[in-house]
């Protein structure tokens, strides 16, 4: 071999050993690199898990109200998320977020990490910080008075809360659980769920504290019509308003200062405000003629300004807004009041108040609509003046009022321009929605037809699943309601009172009317009736198809509803289903997940 042929052997030798040499130094790092990698991701896991543990008892400690074991829980879940957030930062970490397969997953436990980590530091920090200076007893009246010292001391708290809330929800939407391997994405959507339910509520408290005070009367006294609506006679809103009264605010200081009912009231002719003819068409000019009828309509903005615009013209009352109840929002008040003793002896308890009220004051004054006008308005005063001079357990009762509030039994509308604009971006203004971009919105809503009370009877349950979606992003949605009367096979012997006017064979049996509202730019596209499909009557309301259907349903007889419903176009998001509550716990405003994939 010649010198330059050894040269030039020696030359390749060195180079592949050069090669090789650097090839395991990079085998060598990936091993290293995969190792710290490794390390990192069991430290996040093990972040995480102890972040779910303390925001658990950190929930627990904020109900009980205790500021001192809430900002331990909360020091506990700041080095959780902390922790977790600098385990998925780093070089490694981007690297792996851009790899095929897995990557999706891998970023998105760093987007996790650090929602999680905001959240606790700029979200939940300020409502702990808060808590130490104002307890449960801002938000709930005490010897008649609501602290509004108090609720505008909460508010940048929970605008804080609100804002890290929303930043983190919107964060989290973007993610595409889709792609996610399935143990990811399970904790995920139910993670994003927990962030949606807590931003909607710090959203809410945030809006009440800047309402609140004005409305309670700082600065000018306030005057509400506080109507009652009795779910035994069915109305879209829940029941029909045949009682109200008068309640004062001023300057935190509430109270009662007189009470009426929809027969004193008497009938408008011609009605006391013109309808559109949508709502004329729907639900006639009844619904402008008399008190217990204006709340015909599922839109209670609407049904608020009648009523007002009725108590004006008969009383000169100018009301600054409508406040309106149920008995079971009563009931539910009761859980924390403790029961109250009426002015007849009888004991009213959270378990009982729904049957007293909506049944038994029939059968014992069956002859004397005064009387039960009168021991409704003694109930309602009492549970009031309960609430309003602080007796009981004041978390148990803005527990209550939240249940109340979900389930659409708590509504408000104000006279205000300005504060009614707030009060309908929220879930106790009680309004109809219209356009609502991409999420459909879904409505099933009953009215008696018969001036009966037999509606005490009435068990019905729904429920609404997206089937199908189209390349439109048109949702197919199937809403399935079984009606059930448990009247007592001789109902037709019930008192007039509770069976109202009307005579013949089916004296007993509930008349009633359903009305299924499309999403904005929906159809009603067939209803059938125990599997028969029947005749759609079609009408039109704030721009939704309005299919109305007429129910007859006997003593014991069980009837099975179901709709097929279209939304509008391009309305891909999780749709939600709104109806009427009636006398159970009724699930209200609930989320439907979307057959569309985004």
């Amino acid at each position: 071999m010649s010198g330059s042929s050894r040269r030039q052997a020696h030359f390749q030798w060195s180079a592949r050993r050069w090669v090789l040499s650097v090839l395991g130094g990079v085998v060598a790092l990936l091993v290293v690199a995969g190792g710290i990698f490794a390390y990192q991701v069991a430290q996040a896991r093990s972040a995480l898990v102890s972040a779910e543990s303390r925001a658990q008892t950190l929930q627990t400690r904020l109900t009980a109200n205790d500021q001192n074991g809430a900002q331990s829980a909360l020091d506990q879940l700041q080095l959780a998320t902390k922790k977790a957030k600098s385990s998925t930062n780093g070089v490694l970490w981007s690297v792996a977020s851009h790899v095929p397969v897995f990557g999706d997953d891998v970023s998105t436990v760093r987007t996790v990490a650090r929602v999680l980590d905001d959240v606790s530091t700029t979200g939940i920090q300020p409502l702990v910080d808060a808590t130490g200076k104002v307890d449960a007893n801002a938000f709930t009246p005490r010897n008649g008075r609501v602290d509004l010292a108090g609720i505008v001391a909460v508010r940048p708290a929970l605008a804080d809360a609100s804002k890290s809330l929303t930043a983190g929800k919107r964060d989290l939407a973007a993610i595409d659980t889709h792609a996610l391997v399935g143990q990811l994405r399970g904790p995920v959507e139910k993670l994003r769920a927990k962030i949606d339910s807590a931003q909607r509520t710090a959203s809410a408290g945030e809006k009440a504290a800047r309402l609140l005070p004005a409305m309670l009367g700082q600065g000018s006294k306030r005057s509400y019509i506080l109507a009652f609506q009795n779910n035994a006679e069915i109305r879209s809103t829940g029941g029909l308003p045949g009682a109200y009264a008068i309640l004062e605010a001023d300057n935190g200081r509430l109270s009662i200062t007189d009470q009426g009912t929809a027969a004193k009231l008497g009938y408008f002719e011609p009605p006391v405000v013109k309808l559109k003819s949508d709502e004329r068409n729907l639900y006639s000019n009844l619904m402008a003629s008399f008190f217990a009828d204006t709340t015909f309509t599922p839109d209670f903005p609407r049904a608020a300004g009648i009523m007002r615009a009725m108590v004006k013209e008969r009383t000169d009352v100018e009301a600054d807004g409508i406040i309106s109840v149920d008995p079971v929002a009563l009931s539910y008040l009761l859980r924390g009041t403790g029961p109250l003793t009426l002015e007849d002896g009888t004991k009213l308890t959270s378990e009982n108040a729904v049957r007293v009220l909506l049944n038994d004051v029939y059968k014992k004054y069956a002859d004397s609509p005064e009387k039960q006008d009168a021991y409704f308005a003694d109930a309602a005063r009492r549970v009031f003046s309960a609430v309003t001079s602080g007796k009981g357990d004041p978390t148990t009762v803005l527990r209550s009022m939240s249940d109340a509030v979900r389930e659409n039994r708590i509504l408000v509308a104000s006279a205000d321009r300005k504060e009614q604009a707030l009060l309908e971006s929220t879930r106790i203004a009680g309004a109809l929605p219209e356009d609502s971009g991409s999420t459909p919105h879904v409505g099933l809503y009953l009215n008696d037809s018969t001036e009966t009370k037999l509606e005490y009877y009435l068990r019905r349950k729904t429920t609404v699943a997206s089937t199908g979606c189209t390349r439109q992003g048109v949702q197919q949605l199937e809403l399935t309601t079984v009606l059930t009367s448990t009247a007592p096979p001789d109902a037709a012997s019930l008192p007039e009172s509770i069976l109202g006017p009307g005579t013949g064979e089916k004296r007993g049996s509930m008349r009633m009317n359903l009305r299924y509202y499309a999403p904005y730019g929906g159809h009603v596209e067939e209803l059938t009736v125990n599997g028969a499909p029947v005749t759609v009557n079609l009408g039109d309301h704030k721009g939704r198809e309005v299919a109305i259907l007429p129910v007859l349903l006997a003593p014991g007889q069980k009837t099975t509803v179901e709709a097929s419903i279209t939304s509008g176009a391009s309305q891909r998001k999780a749709a939600v289903f709104s109806t009427t509550p009636g006398i159970e716990p009724t699930p209200n405003n609930v989320a439907v997940p979307s057959a569309c994939v985004e």
